[in-house]
């Protein structure tokens, strides 16, 4: 099905960058018309919009049509279709339905999965799966084609059972969507739950059942937004109501934090250890010289990374705060006469008010200190300023607060990562300049729609948690 599955891809790429769309269909993008043949229990079900005269289809086109590289990119993709005798709009288009659905009956055999569809022109599919690499079989149910790899898997879609159009979960998880989308993602919650269970590893026990996850993919005036909402029973309360964002200056072009958490209730050392050794890494605990336990307890109550400005390189600084300060510290003491070894030397500096340790990297001074609760290391003094409650915050800075309002994001969310896209492309800019050679010019336009991105969760009800994403295009 990689054959299938690419060739829905470059038809919804190469319809939007040819501008196809434009009409006022406002249909959602559901499944609800191809529940009654989709089984129950299917763990995951992608939803298409593949109607080029949709609303959601004309907006994407906008979004793209702001960048001067997009015709450019259609150019070189109707080249490559050509070489194997596909014409987008005389052969791709028929070749799909209004909407399109990828059912994927498993997720460990990735074969098994079936295309779902009412394909404008049926001959012009039939034609492009005989030209297809790979071998596909087709069959019609209540007037629906559909694709797979074998019959076996279309018998197993098609066998007797209960269907989406009376499952408990699918009907909550449709009153959870956006009204319009390009993509829309529903999962089943318990199949989905032993589908992803470790193998291997000792973990602890999933707290509570997920009943249903549900996202989305959406085109806006000003951006594209995910949008990912899960439904459950029991889920234990592993994550705290704040972050570390508050202490973030408002100098900060990028951001990344989460907020504390229960790192015992996570099984976060021994996943760490069980994945290296399962990779066949060196003992790292024993490199380190710290075992994976305090290396987890430094983030565990919370963290913030983030970039700026500097004077010669950008300033790169890590906030913290640990339940132990001076614990935190002495693990950063261990990992610095550890990395000492390799890189450099270790000292101590007075930085304002701060007794700091300094790491020599090459040409890079690695300084970290401690205070009122709180543990930096950074790469530049100011990064200090995260240890005392004055000045603005990130919070306070004006565009990040137009990208979160933008982005719709509720005020018990969490923000997980910012990023000043025009901030950073003007930094990037400012670093080129001292290079040979600067940032080329069309590199430089196409990246001048981008505006910022945003990253939030929203756990303040563990049963009903909630993840988004949006990235600003003006």
């Amino acid at each position: 099905m990689a054959r299938t599955f690419a060739v829905l891809v470059l038809t919804a790429l190469a319809v939007l960058l040819a501008g196809c769309g434009g009409s006022e269909n406002t249909a959602a993008t559901g499944a609800a018309e191809v529940a009654g043949i989709v089984p129950a229990d299917v763990p995951v079900l992608l939803a298409f919009e593949t109607d080029p005269e949709s609303e959601q289809w004309r907006q994407a086109e906008q979004l793209l049509g702001r960048f001067p590289g997009k015709d450019k990119l259609f150019d070189e993709l109707s080249r490559e279709l050509s070489d194997e005798g596909i014409s987008v709009e005389a052969d791709l288009l028929p070749a799909l339905g209004d909407d399109t659905y990828l059912a994927f009956l498993d997720l460990d055999e990735g074969d098994d999965v079936v295309v779902i569809t009412k394909p404008r022109d049926p001959q012009k599919l039939e034609q492009l799966l005989e030209e297809a690499d790979e071998p596909s079989v087709t069959r019609v149910v209540d007037g629906w084609t559909l694709v797979a790899e074998s019959e076996g898997v279309l018998d197993r879609f098609g066998a007797e059972g209960d269907r989406l159009d009376g499952s408990e979960w699918f009907e909550a998880a449709q009153g959870r969507l956006e009204d319009d989308a390009l993509v829309t993602l529903y999962a089943n919650g318990p199949a989905l739950q032993q589908a992803s269970a470790p193998e291997g590893c000792e973990t602890p026990e999933p707290a509570g059942e997920l009943e249903f996850a549900v996202g989305t993919l959406v085109a806006q005036d000003d951006g594209l937004r995910m949008l990912f909402e899960a439904a459950g029973e029991g889920a234990a309360d592993l994550v705290g109501d704040e972050t570390l964002l508050a202490h973030v200056p408002a100098r900060a072009l990028a951001y990344l934090g989460g907020p504390s958490f229960d790192a015992a209730g996570f099984g976060l050392s021994g996943q760490l250890r069980c994945a290296l050794d399962d990779a066949g890494a060196p003992d790292v605990e024993r490199v380190l010289g710290v075992p994976y336990d305090d290396i987890v307890d430094l983030f565990a109550g919370g963290f913030a990374f983030y970039t700026g400005p500097g004077l010669l390189i950008p300033e790169l600084t890590l906030v913290l705060e640990p339940e132990d300060e001076a614990r935190a510290l002495a693990t950063l003491d261990e990992l610095a006469g550890t990395a000492s070894g390799f890189f450099g030397e270790t000292g101590k500096r007075r930085v304002g008010e701060i007794d700091a340790r300094e790491l020599q990297v090459g040409p890079v001074t690695i300084l970290y200190g401690g205070g009122d609760g709180r543990v930096v290391v950074t790469t530049a003094p100011d990064g200090f300023d995260a240890l005392r409650d004055d000045g603005d915050s990130l919070e306070d800075d004006e565009r990040f607060r137009d990208t979160r309002d933008g982005a719709g994001v509720g005020d018990d969310a969490q923000i997980n990562a910012y990023l000043d896209l025009q901030g950073l492309i003007e930094l990037l800019g400012t670093v080129s300049a001292f290079s040979d050679e600067g940032v080329p010019p069309e590199v430089q336009a196409n990246l001048e729609p981008l505006e910022s991105l945003i990253v939030w969760g929203d756990v303040s009800d563990p049963d009903e948690p909630e993840l988004g994403l949006f990235l600003g295009i003006r």
